[in-house]
């Protein structure tokens, strides 16, 4: 089905079903593309009134919400306008109540709705889906080799005008990835060809967006190593991630980039196996640990060695994909601060 197309029936659903449970008059002001060419827009604007007053959101459409889509959804609000809202096919009772948490409107096909507008407030959840949910397969780009060359792409102005060699050797891809990817890419909108053997990059703010938004469920559970806790709580000061040609990740990351976040957990990408650095940290396997550990699957940056950190586009997806709120206000700081040169020039 066509996205737009989907993302109507959402809302229409939705706003129905809303209409059913409060009384109160939901309607579609207007709706509007994914995205211009200068960058990212909100899927519709809603009206929903009630007694004399009138209320307007600015709507992000999704299919299903998981706790790691979540901050990349509401990441997108802080360039509404309009207050935002979270419309999707069903939210669960969990996501439910981070999304109040963090006072985000939002409701579902279900029948499930929060708004904290006084003297208006409503908080409908539990509902559950009558028919088949299920979060639909990604086109081929945004897959988990699609977005490791979109990736790439993202961290390396100019690459797209590169040999697809040179790219596949960035992204760490075959070198017939490239091809499709670049053809998907240009058939999506996202890449110009303004004359032979020169490609621009376009809409990279909504392209950088939907990546970090996808990455969390597609790409990084293939490249999760494992989970681990320490013996000692100062094992840090001593690790060598070097010896595993490592870089932090995460909400080290941002504490680094920032000083603003006190890291939870610690996240480290690796390009060599890391057996002997487990056993000289004493690090041990714990699906609870606070020590993650994932393959680094670039092959760009990587000689620097000042440089001990994960681009900073991999730090704000891996922040956004915890769903924390704190987290969600940090990937903020970093993409103002770190992103927005990377989607400068349109």
């Amino acid at each position: 089905m066509n996205m737009e197309i989907m993302e109507k029936e959402i809302l229409n659903r939705a706003l129905q079903k809303f209409r059913e449970n409060t009384g109160l008059t939901a309607e579609i002001i207007e709706m509007a593309a994914r995205a211009t060419n200068a960058g990212y827009i909100h899927d519709a604007i809603i009206k929903i009134k009630w007694k004399d007053l009138d209320y307007f959101f600015a709507v992000e459409v999704k299919n299903i919400i998981t706790r790691a889509t979540l901050g990349g959804a509401i990441q997108q609000f802080h360039l509404f306008k309009e207050k935002g809202m979270l419309v999707a096919r069903y939210i669960t009772p969990q996501i439910a109540d981070e999304l109040k948490k963090m006072d985000i409107p939002f409701m579902d096909v279900t029948g499930n709705a929060y708004i904290n507008e006084p003297p208006l407030l409503i908080f409908i959840k539990g509902n559950k889906p009558t028919d088949k949910y299920r979060l639909e397969q990604p086109v081929r780009t945004f897959r988990p080799a699609g977005l490791q060359v979109i990736f790439a792409l993202l961290c390396n102005q100019g690459l797209e005008n590169a040999p697809f060699r040179e790219i596949a050797n960035k992204a760490a891809v075959a070198l017939g990835t490239v091809g499709w990817v670049m053809y998907d890419l240009r058939r999506t909108n996202y890449l110009m060809d303004l004359h032979p053997r020169n490609r621009r990059l376009i809409r990279k703010e909504n392209l950088l967006n939907r990546w970090a938004t996808v990455y969390p469920e597609q790409l990084r559970p293939k490249k999760m190593l494992g989970r681990f806790r320490a013996d000692k709580q100062d094992w840090r000061k001593y690790a060598e991630i070097k010896d595993i040609k490592g870089l932090w990740g995460g909400e080290l990351a941002a504490n680094i980039l920032t000083k603003y976040l006190k890291p939870q957990i610690y996240t480290i990408y690796a390009k060599l196996p890391i057996g002997r650095f487990l056993l000289k940290n004493k690090l041990k396997k714990d699906n609870n640990g606070d020590i993650e550990i994932l393959n680094i699957f670039w092959e760009f940056g990587l000689d620097r060695l000042n440089d001990e950190l994960v681009p900073p586009l991999l730090i704000y997806a891996d922040l956004l994909a915890t769903g924390d709120a704190r987290n969600i206000e940090t990937a903020r700081i970093i993409y103002e601060r770190e992103l927005t040169r990377l989607i400068g020039e349109d």
